[in-house]
């Protein structure tokens, strides 16, 4: 997978993890905050795997 591929899937994560808070918080979602939680997740594991060579 390219570089800039898995940047840009870390960064959609980013995001959608970004408005599951949004509207998991005021609404009282649990569900949306778990899931905003798990994309977060997911965010970072892509944005610090290493390369495999």
């Amino acid at each position: 997978m390219s570089t800039l591929k898995r940047i840009l899937i870390a960064f959609a994560c980013l995001f959608a993890a970004i408005a599951c808070y949004v509207f998991g918080i005021p609404a009282g979602g649990a569900i949306f905050l778990v899931f905003g939680i798990l994309l977060e997740g997911l965010f970072w594991f892509q944005l610090t795997r290493r390369k495999r060579v």
